[in-house]
This record gives C-alpha cells, structure tokens and sequence, in this order.
C-alpha cells in the first residue's frame, strides 16, 4: 500500500502542472498509478481513498483554473449524484429447461455453493439442476452431465439417487466412461494399504450394478497408488496408471476391457489422455532449460508426434488438444497434428481444466481468474468452449 501511495503521488506531482482538461485529472492520475497493477479486491477500499484525495486535488485545480477565467472568481457548484446500492447477488432460481438427455456442463452455483447449476455448450439454456448439500463438498459428472456423483452415491439431473456405491475413500473413487452409463476405478484387497504396497484391480461398474472384475494391474501402496486416466466403452479400452509418492506417474497400462488383456506398457513420467484412450500424451521436463514436452502415443504405443509444451486434454475426436507452454503459463488449444494454434487464452490467466464436448469437436477450457483471488477451496474460474473454427464462447464467469 505504502508503494501505491508513493506511485500515485509521483505521478500527481508530474501531472499537476500539465492539468490540460482539468476535469478529468483525477482519473488520469489514479489510471496512471494503477497501471500494470494485478487488482486485488482488498486493496480496492484504499484505493478508493487515495482517488478522494486525488479527486480533491483535481477539484482544488479546477478552482484554480476557474478563478483565473473568471475575475469575480465565481466557481460553480454541481449537485453530487445519489448513491445507488448494488443489489446483493442471489443463486440462480430459474431452472434449467432442455431434454433429460441433453448434453449440460454442470456447476456450483457462485453464490450458493449447495445448489447445482448447469449450461449448454452453446450457452442457449442455463438455470437451476437442484439443491444438495454434498455439492458444496464437490461432485463428478458424466460426460453429458445427465449424472453426478461423489462420496457413496450417483444422482441424475433431477435429483433422483440413482446409486449408492459402496466406497471406502471421500470423492467419486471412479473414472466416467465415454457411454456415461458406465465408471472404471481401481480397488486392492485393503482399505489402508501396506507399505509395501499390495496388487491393484481394475474394475468396470454399470450404474446400480455390482463391479466387475478386469484385470490385476498396477499396486496400491500407503504412500502411492493407481488410478483410472480414462475409460472407454466405445473403444474397449481403460488406460490404468500407477503413481509414485510425489504424483507423477510411474508406468501405465493400456488394458482391454472386455478381455482384461494389457494391450501395451510403458514406464513413464506425466501424462494425460484422450476420453478414448486412442492417445496418450507423455509430458517431460527438462530442468536444464526449464521447458517441457509432449510425446504422443497412438493406440498401439507408436509415437505420433511431439508438441512444445505441456498437453494437457483432447477434445473428443482427438483432433484438438489443450496446450500450454510451461506449467504457469497461458493456455491455448491447437491442432496438435501440425501445431496450429487454433485459439489463445488470456495472457494472464493460468490454466485450471478442461472437458471435451461428447460426441462432439468443441471443448471447454477452464482458467483461473486472475482478478479474483482465491477465497474458498477452489479458485474462481473462467470457462470458454473453443469450436474447430477458433471461435470461443465466454461460457461461464468467476465460478468454482
């Protein structure tokens, strides 16, 4: 604060002699103070006190001016505006009306965080899903999001409880598949494992239905673990990746799912998937140049190609990807096939998730909002849809 006040008065102090059009000196000044400034919503009541001042200074030149135009030295009063109150915000009350089966994003709502909203991916609808209180905890939908789920149950749009999963972990313990009807998770035979570690299962549930068994593959440990990178009906293919105690990946397995056989294996660093396990994208960081990237693997485990930067999602066809070009840094959506860049993000704000359209081309990625800082557990978010075209749709604002 104490290096704003200087700023501001440096400038009022260059700047007072060169009022020019007097009436607009005091927003000259605190613009000119301010600029490059990231806004930070705590420091706006200062701020806002130093413009009094500023405005007081303005008016004190006005004056001035005025008196020398005028030899009676009469200086007009103008009539302050009344104050108007911002109305409070309030939840989303309208609920959302389209087609059981239509293809939603699904949200928390910015002010009540126990109440679920949703929108299409053309922004056309919008409104109300339901009210629950496991939402403010979080929630995982399907593809479409005609279903969610988190700890020990699976709810559809209308609020109807559609399974109970038994669960020994907080969060939805499974990886949608690609049909929706269907969730891939990895389970050993103890709730707390060993610390040597002990084999992994992968199995595949219906909704309502007892899981199945797939394929021993992977190790669950106290301080590691797998998990489910993506499911596929479609394809008939999981991909199961254990990680080590920091996160990162040690090796991934690409299984068959109606035979449990392990199509290709490879030990590996991070990477992340396409929705159909089609490709893989294996991320490297080289701490020499402190830059990354990106090999990608077709279904059989040949490389297609590689990508600067970090790959961080597929759209659904997999022709599109999500990329960034260091791990803080901007993000962009690009043709990865010959790295054309389709469409930029803001320069200032970091990438945070995304999700392709189902059965679809566009997909929607997530930023965090660099002029909201974080308040709750997650950071406020940004999300655009990108098409194939390039055009992005500013979908949602500020949510969690």
């Amino acid at each position: 604060m104490n290096d704003l006040r200087r700023d501001i008065n440096e400038v009022f102090a260059k700047q007072q002699g060169q009022l020019g059009d007097v009436a607009g000196a005091g927003n000259r000044m605190l613009r000119a103070a301010t600029t490059g400034r990231r806004i930070n919503r705590q420091l706006w009541p200062s701020v806002a006190g130093v413009a009094l001042v500023l405005v007081a200074a303005a008016a004190i030149g006005v004056s001035i001016v005025v008196r020398g135009l005028h030899p009676r030295n009469v200086v007009t009063n103008h009539p302050s505006p009344t104050p108007i109150a911002t109305p409070a915000p309030t939840p989303m009350s309208q609920l959302l009306q389209v087609p059981s089966s239509t293809p939603v994003i699904l949200f928390r709502d910015p002010v009540n965080n126990q109440q679920l909203d949703g929108v299409t991916w053309d922004g056309s609808a919008r409104g109300r899903v339901g009210t629950n209180a496991d939402v403010a905890m979080g929630f995982t939908q399907n593809p479409a999001g005609t279903l969610y789920g988190w700890t020990g149950y699976i709810r559809d749009r209308a609020g109807r409880l559609v399974a109970s999963p038994t669960v020994n972990t907080k969060g939805f313990s499974g990886t949608w598949a690609d049909d929706g009807r269907h969730y891939c998770s990895m389970v050993s035979k103890s709730a707390l494992p060993p610390a040597g570690g002990e084999p992994a299962t992968l199995q595949l549930t219906a909704v309502g239905q007892a899981p199945k068994n797939v394929a021993q593959v992977g190790r669950m440990a106290d301080q590691a673990g797998s998990g489910v990178a993506s499911c596929s009906i479609e394809r008939d293919r999981a991909v199961v990746a254990n990680y080590g105690s920091s996160g990162s990946t040690v090796q991934f397995w690409v299984v068959q799912l109606s035979t449990g056989r392990i199509l290709w294996t490879r030990p590996s660093g991070d990477i992340r998937t396409s929705r159909d396990g089609q490709y893989i994208a294996e991320i490297s960081y080289d701490q020499s140049t402190g830059r990354s990237t990106t090999t990608i693997y077709s279904p059989t485990g040949t490389v297609l190609g590689l990508a600067a930067g970090r790959i961080e999602a597929f759209s659904w066809d997999g022709s599109l990807a999500v990329q960034m070009a260091d791990y803080n840094g901007p993000v962009s959506v690009v043709r990865w096939r010959d790295g054309t860049v389709i469409w930029s993000g803001p320069s200032d704000a970091g990438y945070w998730d995304a999700m392709p359209e189902p059965g679809g081309q566009r997909i929607a990625v997530s930023v965090r909002d660099p002029q909201h800082p974080q308040t709750g557990g997650y950071p406020p978010h940004n999300v655009y849809v990108v098409g194939p075209d390039g055009k992005a749709i500013p979908l949602l604002t500020d949510v969690e």
